[in-house]
């Protein structure tokens, strides 16, 4: 995503990871504690879920950069790197120039993917912003290892989103106690075991209420959520809209792509991905 003269600061805080890419002026990102990091062209910035987002372009510069919100995929959690500043943040300025040009034409493809036309649009679309996950970890000889016992948390997860989970059985599972497990996966994902599942739920519900005519009482009560009213209330908290907006919107948006050629510049997607 290219946004020009970026000027956003907020309170509120990550419920997602957003990695964002400075293709050309200056810009400044808070880093907590009152530190800031310059963002410079062929910088990348990685912010993880629970950090507040806060960044600002440089006084008489114009800040072009890609952006992108996403869920990983459980695969990722070893590739993406952890903070290498005195923040939470990961901030690292790439020199190989090869690496600039691919990860920079591996942000058009997730534009390009999120405004086609195809029934494997998110699919393809993730697939580009893992290329870039996995550049970045190129970069790096020392590989981030996320404990096995939290692997399989993840997958058990994303495969039975829609069940009750309870943390003394998801402990058990792993052999672990339930405190030790809560720590550990917080440390290592970045979000509770909770908000987790919650974001699994979210993603699904997400591709029904874009690719399937259900009602959104049978979305919600069929990824997991207790009632209706809850599931709106957390999807209206995550993507800014309730899911019926959501559901026009995109219907819109794909309305719009049937009818006019798509230029990376003429869009500027929000592109959560699970």
């Amino acid at each position: 995503m290219i946004l020009l003269n970026c000027i956003h600061m907020s309170d509120s805080f990550t419920k997602d990871w957003l990695v964002m890419y400075t293709i050309a002026g200056q810009g400044y990102v808070n880093n907590g504690d009152e530190s800031e990091l310059l963002c410079t062209q062929g910088t990348i910035t990685i912010i993880s879920p629970g950090v507040r987002q806060d960044y600002y372009t440089v006084e008489g510069s114009v800040w072009e950069k890609f952006w992108a919100h996403f869920i990983p995929r459980i695969t990722w959690m070893d590739w993406i790197p952890a903070s290498n500043t005195v923040g939470p943040i990961y901030h690292h300025l790439i020199e190989d120039e090869n690496t600039r040009q691919a990860i920079e034409s591996a942000f058009r493809r997730v534009l390009s993917y999120k405004f086609s036309n195809t029934s494997l649009q998110d699919e393809l679309t993730m697939n580009a912003l893992e290329e870039i996950v996995l550049l970045v970890a190129g970069m790096h000889k020392v590989k981030k290892t996320v404990d096995p016992r939290i692997k399989e948390i993840l997958g058990f997860l994303a495969k039975h989103y829609a069940e009750d989970h309870h943390i003394e059985d998801l402990a058990h599972k792993v052999c672990l106690s339930p405190s030790r497990l809560s720590h550990l996966f917080k440390e290592q994902v970045g979000d509770s075991i909770i908000e987790t599942l919650t974001k699994y739920r979210l993603k699904q519900a997400e591709n029904l209420l874009q690719y399937t005519l259900r009602s959104i009482t049978d979305i919600a009560l069929g990824v997991g959520f207790s009632s209706p009213d809850y599931f709106g209330r957390q999807f209206a908290s995550f993507y800014g809209v309730t899911p019926s907006k959501f559901r026009n919107l995109h219907t819109e948006k794909r309305s719009e792509a049937d009818q006019t050629p798509f230029s990376a510049n003429d869009k500027k997607p929000d592109s959560r991905h699970g």
